[in-house]
């Protein structure tokens, strides 16, 4: 109507959607009850929120409210200032690194290094500015022998993430046959309850189906109007939303074919719009289809080209857009790592939530892999407690890069990565130590 402006909500739901927090409500979430404590900690995500994203300043207060010193205080209630005596430390320390669950917090190094370059921080600033920093310099409880062995905890973390990979790699086979069969079950059932007059019967797949008849199903029938049919198995009993279910496993297929075959963040994937293919022209004639990766993680574009795997996956998208809507149609999409909506666009993941079209979520891409999987664990015991991540087709398509002979600051280009060395994480040890030997016996 008008009424409010262009950078409002587009419906009440979203209005509903908490925002970005400010600094002094990130504090106040695990309130520090030290006092003075908290307005250091929230003059120093201030000046430190000058080259951090939200969602990362929202887990460094979340790091130094909640998990430092919201826990120092319940060691030592008597806490004063931000010096720690070596048993509050350790008993912090100590509480910390040992989860409910009895495991230990895996990223504790990480912990370590923040809370000293907390302390540091405050060491340094001091010099510039003694009046605000000054009286609350305090020596750092986490000594340098606790954090100097980094490139150790990094190569435990690279042999956890191999060991990922070596177990994923021989399964993604399977993967991609369950999501390919699953469309093309639910695809052909789909055409077949299409094809069923209301309250028929018909046979598919060796089962005898039906086709719902309610009042609703012969409304939309009389208006000539589209609507989800549904269909019900009458050897089970069980009713089936069928389109639905074929535009899940459509997507649950789509989504596994351009991951694997693009090695795309999740945040990159879900920001793939019909506006993210282009055609590149060679001199010959030659037209080469590229897929425009928006900026992520790395906050820098890249163009890779694309394969004629990739895309078809690409295509069947736009062609399903295209053949229900006349094009791909925009659709909202709220960013959940910095909670704000972006520009309406027409994303190629988007469905119909409510009356409004919304482009699909991480959470949504993670469950429906899980599903996947869960089905899969059914019929193959290799899949008994193994979940694919969407990061692990970026780390599955980067071993496949490298398998084939692939040039590794190529794969760092495709991969948009900043340093090669970040690459050579993703895949194993062992692989890059092959090719370099099959690239020295080629020299």
């Amino acid at each position: 109507m008008g009424v409010f402006p262009p950078s409002s909500p587009h419906s009440l739901q979203a209005a509903l959607r908490q925002g970005q927090l400010t600094i002094e409500q990130m504090v106040d979430r695990d309130r520090p009850s030290t006092p003075g404590v908290r307005e250091v900690f929230i003059e120093y995500l201030r000046r430190r929120a000058v080259g951090l994203d939200y969602n990362t300043l929202s887990q460094l207060a979340h790091l130094l409210t909640q998990l430092f010193w919201s826990n120092v205080e319940k060691v030592n209630p008597g806490q004063v200032g931000l010096q720690l005596s070596e048993e509050t430390y350790q008993q912090w320390k100590q509480s910390v690194s040992v989860l409910p669950s009895g495991g230990r917090l895996l990223n504790m190094l990480n912990v370590l290094l923040r809370i000293r370059s907390f302390y540091l921080d405050l060491q340094s600033w001091a010099y510039d500015d003694p009046a605000l920093w000054g009286p609350w310099v305090a020596p750092c409880p986490v000594r340098e022998t606790e954090v100097r062995r980094t490139h150790v905890a990094r190569r435990r973390i690279n042999e956890r993430m191999a060991d990922r990979t070596r177990i994923r790699q021989p399964l993604l086979p399977l993967l991609v046959d369950h999501v390919a069969n699953q469309w093309l079950y639910y695809r052909d059932l789909l055409a077949a309850t299409e094809a069923a007059s209301l309250g028929e019967h018909f046979t598919y797949g060796g089962v005898r189906w039906q086709r719902t008849a309610s009042e609703n199903d012969r409304r939309y029938v009389q208006r000539g109007e589209d609507y989800r049919l549904r269909a019900v198995n009458r050897d089970t009993g069980e009713l089936v939303n069928v389109s639905l279910e074929e535009e899940g496993a459509f997507f649950d297929w789509a989504m596994v074919e351009i991951m694997r075959h693009a090695g795309l963040r999740i945040e990159e994937l879900l920001e793939l719009t019909h506006l993210s293919i282009r055609n590149y022209q060679r001199t010959n004639g030659e037209v080469i289809a590229l897929l425009v990766i928006t900026p992520s993680k790395s906050d820098r574009e890249r163009v890779i080209p694309m394969s004629a795997e990739l895309f078809h996956a690409i295509a069947q998208v736009i062609k399903r857009h295209r053949a229900q809507h006349g094009t791909v149609p925009l659709a909202h999409s709220y960013d959940p790592y910095e909670r704000v909506w972006k520009a309406s666009l027409p994303y190629l993941f988007q469905r119909l939530n409510g009356l409004h079209r919304s482009a699909m979520t991480p959470t949504t891409i993670r469950r429906r892999l899980q599903e996947c999987c869960t089905a899969l664990a059914k019929i193959h015991p290799e899949f008994e407690g193994v979940r694919f991540a969407p990061h692990d087709f970026r780390r599955l398509f980067a071993t496949e890069l490298v398998n084939s002979g692939l040039p590794i600051h190529i794969g760092a280009a495709l991969l948009g990565h900043l340093s090669i060395e970040t690459t050579r994480g993703y895949v194993n040890p062992r692989e890059l130590q092959q090719m370099g030997e099959i690239q020295r016996i080629a020299c």
